[in-house]
């Protein structure tokens, strides 16, 4: 059975909301790359600690699988 291929996008969107459901209720921020405007053609998200902390995690897929 071949499995179904996992898009940059859709990862995308899978890790932000996994990230947002612990985060945000201590007050941290999930947002993409796209949304937040940071200047790349990679998809990935700015999180934002509730300390004001941020980490840009970056989204690229590799040619292995």
């Amino acid at each position: 059975m071949k499995k179904r291929r996992l898009s940059e996008k859709r990862f995308e969107t899978k890790l932000a909301r996994l990230i947002e459901r612990r985060i945000q209720r201590a007050g941290g921020s999930v947002t993409t790359f796209r949304d937040a405007g940071v200047l790349t053609m990679n998809r990935g998200l700015v999180v934002t600690l509730p300390s004001g902390q941020e980490f840009q995690l970056t989204i690229v897929e590799s040619t292995r699988y």
